[in-house]
């Protein structure tokens, strides 16, 4: 199906598993679509109607040309949306990367879900508070050095026609590890010159009221395992890169069973 956004945007969304089941709803990060959750959704599919989306720029949906149009306001009112047409119930929540930093997002502006399963994709109000935190710390600068180290590539990310360059020669995909689309590239990397660093700098942290699990791979190059901490969640670690989805994806759908069925 596709569902039209209210400034224009189609989403499109794709979904598989028993129509009477409670729904997961996965959200991608950048820079994937939908896809990244093909084999998780085939193995939640006998349990659970799984419902995919790629978000704005990416896959199948609208590309707006506009860097405004992908501002994180945006795209939470873009998961909110999706888990209202799909679900008259709460959804158990699965993201990776920038969807769980919009999956974030959407729950403070009131998303209600029946669970939330986060991988490597901080609460952007809690990342900012606790650089600017460890920052008052002088016996932490080496923690938030190895942090920013790690986070290098959000400098180069709001150059324009560095990634995009890198994309098209191949070599991002050489940097990462994955292999990636260009057009998924292009206007995905609008995601991060939408004001992310203006949120870093000026956090807002509050509580979220939903039960949260979060899936740390220790190996992750690019955000480290302290900027994931949430009071409160369940965490579990494993010995893995960045995109666990796809090294993982028999771990990830069980992890996401077992805490749904908890």
């Amino acid at each position: 199906m596709r569902l039209v956004m209210e400034d224009g945007v189609e989403l499109a969304i794709r979904e598989s598993g028993r129509s009477d089941s409670p729904v997961v709803l996965c959200v991608h990060g950048f820079p994937d679509n939908s896809r990244l959750w093909d084999a998780i959704a085939t193995d939640l599919s006998e349990d659970f109607r799984v419902v995919v989306y790629d978000v704005r720029g990416a896959g199948e949906s609208d590309r707006p040309n506009q860097t405004a149009a992908y501002r994180l306001e945006r795209l939470g009112k873009d998961l909110i949306a999706v888990a209202k047409a799909v679900s008259a119930q709460p959804v158990h929540l699965l993201a990776h990367d920038w969807g769980s930093i919009q999956a974030w997002y959407a729950l403070r502006l009131g998303l209600r879900v029946a669970s939330f399963t986060t991988i490597s994709g901080p609460d952007l109000d809690h990342a900012g508070d606790w650089v600017r935190s460890l920052a008052r710390q002088p016996r932490q600068w080496g923690l938030l050095l190895g942090q920013v180290l790690s986070s290098a590539y959000l400098l180069m990310f709001q150059v324009r026609g560095a990634a995009e360059l890198l994309s098209r020669t191949g070599l991002l995909h050489r940097m990462i590890g994955h292999r990636v689309d260009h057009q998924d590239v292009r206007y995905g990397l609008k995601l991060y010159r939408a004001g992310m660093l203006a949120r870093l700098a000026r956090p807002r942290p509050s509580t979220v009221d939903a039960r949260v699990q979060v899936l740390i791979p220790t190996r992750d190059r690019f955000v480290k395992e302290q900027v994931q901490h949430v009071r409160g969640a369940s965490v579990h670690r494993i010995a893995e890169g960045h995109w666990l989805p796809l090294t993982q994806p028999a771990y990830v759908a069980q992890k996401v069973r077992e805490f749904a069925h908890g």
